[in-house]
């Protein structure tokens, strides 16, 4: 790696700010430009292990850093994979009507399987690991219920959301997993347009109805649903909040007594006040 200062750009720089927001520094936008608080966030873990503080990554620097340079994004998921976001991931999957069997937070044979099996559904590579695209294909079925983000948060649910407030219209700045004050005030604004409380905390509410900027279904506002043994065109418009009448117009559906398991379904995921939001 060659020694880097504040002023420099490319994607060495991006690897820098990768390498300091896993270790716990914030370098800012993620965006390969060695700006001040790039540089405040290199001289803080210079600090921190008895380097000298002068804000330059030079050999030493970088030796202490790729530990972190080196480490697997922890927002990607891969079999071997575990924890909570596995947890919400086969909870997503399950609701998308990819059978992940036990609910458990390992990410297993079987879940690697659901996962490929989704990819293909949405027209995505096959490749079993769960990157940025997959996670926003699988967003619309994860459990709102238990969303909570706000100012000051990080991970792989703020840059879904992000990207959901950008194909909205409402800039966030970078997409980064940095919930800063430019997504704040996005979030804000989103909120007030779609008459939502304006607090600039995606809770419940506000994280559905983003969900409706990140349809799978190939048309704005919609979502993929795959039928279950023993769906109605009624109850799968219960779960999602809908009527008959849409899903059938949706999917131009002649029969309505007549759905399959197995069967694709466009939903409309337009409506922020799904069952899961309800108090």
């Amino acid at each position: 790696m060659r020694t880097l200062r504040r002023g420099d750009t490319g994607s060495d720089v991006r690897t820098l700010q990768t390498a300091l927001t896993r270790a716990g520094y914030d370098p800012g936008a993620i965006n390969g430009v060695f700006g001040a608080q790039t540089e405040r966030a290199v001289m803080q873990f210079q600090r921190v292990l008895g380097l000298p503080q002068d804000g330059i990554v030079g050999p030493r620097t970088w030796a202490f850093l790729m530990p972190f340079v080196n480490e697997p994004d922890p927002d990607v998921l891969r079999r071997g994979s575990r924890g909570p976001m596995v947890v919400r991931l086969q909870n997503g999957l399950n609701s998308a009507g990819f059978n992940v069997g036990t609910v458990d937070g390992l990410f297993g044979t079987r879940t690697q399987a659901a996962v490929r099996a989704f990819q293909r559904s949405v027209g995505l590579p096959e490749t079993g690991v769960v990157d940025l695209n997959t996670w926003l294909a699988i967003a619309p079925y994860l459990d709102s219920r238990s969303i909570l983000l706000r100012r000051g948060d990080r991970g792989m649910l703020v840059r879904i959301a992000q990207t959901a407030l950008a194909r909205a219209g409402f800039n966030p700045g970078t997409v980064d997993g940095i919930f800063g004050p430019n997504t704040q005030a996005a979030v804000r604004a989103f909120q007030q347009a779609k008459g939502l409380a304006v607090d600039g905390i995606i809770g419940p509410r506000t994280w559905t109805a983003l969900m409706a900027y990140l349809g799978t279904g190939g048309q704005p506002g919609t979502i993929r649903y795959t039928v279950q043994a023993g769906d109605t065109l009624w109850s799968i418009a219960q779960r999602f909040n809908t009527t008959v009448d849409e899903i059938v117009t949706l999917n131009n559906i002649t029969n309505p007594n007549l759905i399959f398991p197995g069967q694709v379904l466009l939903i409309p995921a337009n409506n922020p006040w799904g069952p899961e939001t309800m108090m």
